[in-house]
């Protein structure tokens, strides 16, 4: 009768108990890794998470409210020019 073989894997720790006559994989048993060694470290890295989070929207909705005062700006300062200029305006055929 032949003797399960026992490998651990080198990238991640894990137990293989293998079958040496039909390579099937019997048993694994992989290694838990905790991200936090506590339940309060946790909530802590949440929390941290939340407030950053909150600080981008914060910074991507004033990014937003400037950018529409800058294009209205924009607008209206190419209105102005268009009012006072004698120049035609451009047609959609004139750059051929």
């Amino acid at each position: 009768m032949s003797r399960n073989l026992e490998i651990t894997c080198p990238c991640c720790a894990s137990l293989l108990v293998v079958d040496p006559d039909s390579g099937a994989i019997l048993r694994e048993e992989r290694v838990v890794k905790r991200e936090h060694k506590s339940l309060d470290d946790a909530l802590g890295h949440v929390a941290a998470q939340r407030r950053e989070a909150e600080g981008r929207l914060d910074r991507a909705l004033q990014d937003q409210k400037n950018r529409d005062d800058i294009l209205e700006k924009k607008f209206e300062e190419a209105r102005r020019k268009a009012a006072n200029s004698t120049e035609r305006p451009p047609g959609p055929f004139d750059g051929d």
